[in-house]
């Protein structure tokens, strides 16, 4: 009886084993990458920090460091993410000029799927394989129409600038802020313009719908991509 007592009495509480806490989704570096670009997009470049992206995944800032070295490594990955998706058009017998457009919706695409990453692919676009491969079927393309290393040069670069400008710059788009503030942003512009003098400005008090509203996004991304289509096959034809 003693000794019974005495074993219960010294008998040390199981202690109850806690497991560290656990990040709210798995924490890759595709994850990581995929985050921020959808932080990018909806809440603009700006606002896409470490810190923040720890407190999504319910981590420290300490563990994202085994994914991304530093801020820099971060935002040039979210670069070439955005050109990851990009189905390079094969040689298909059609005039060049067709494949050259269907090489610039893909791109256009790809670039609308992240719109808040603009600012971050023009200078990625030749550091990542898929951006490689797009310059590389761009040249051949044009090369293969007549034009000169330099114009083709030219003309590879420009397509990717005014894709990039067509999504960063599309009416009723503030990629730069967050989406809850676009209403008033776009607010702003309506109050702006209906304050000009009509006496000066009818054509554009007329048009100020259309200047900050996108009525229909294929209409607008498509007339884009003829207009730039239209000036690469004149220079062809000039030759």
């Amino acid at each position: 009886m003693v000794s019974a007592i005495s074993s219960q009495s010294t008998a040390q509480p199981a202690r109850s084993r806690r497991r560290p806490p656990q990040p709210a989704e798995d924490l890759t570096r595709e994850s990581v990458i995929e985050v921020a670009l959808n932080m990018a997009d909806t809440q603009g470049i700006d606002k896409v920090t470490i810190r923040g992206l720890a407190q999504h995944f319910g981590v420290t800032p300490m563990a994202l460091y085994w994914h991304v070295k530093n801020k820099d490594e971060l935002l040039a990955a979210m670069g070439d993410q955005v050109f990851a998706g990009i189905e390079i058009p094969d040689e298909d017998g059609r005039p060049w000029h067709e494949t050259y457009r269907t090489l610039l919706e893909r791109l256009l695409a790809a670039l609308r799927s992240h719109p808040g990453a603009m600012d971050l692919v023009g200078a990625r676009v030749l550091h990542n394989e898929k951006g490689l491969d797009l310059t590389e079927r761009a040249l051949s393309l044009l090369r293969g129409a007549g034009l000169s290393v330099q114009a083709s040069a030219d003309i590879a670069r420009a397509s990717l600038q005014t894709m990039m400008m067509l999504v960063s710059v599309q009416p009723g788009a503030e990629y730069g802020f967050p989406q809850s503030q676009w209403d008033e942003l776009k607010a702003r512009k309506r109050a702006g313009l209906a304050a000009l003098p009509r006496d000066r400005y009818p054509l554009l008090l007329e048009s100020a719908s259309a200047l900050i509203e996108c009525e229909d996004d294929a209409t607008y991304f498509g007339a884009g991509i003829d207009l730039f289509m239209a000036g690469v096959k004149a220079q062809v034809a000039a030759l």
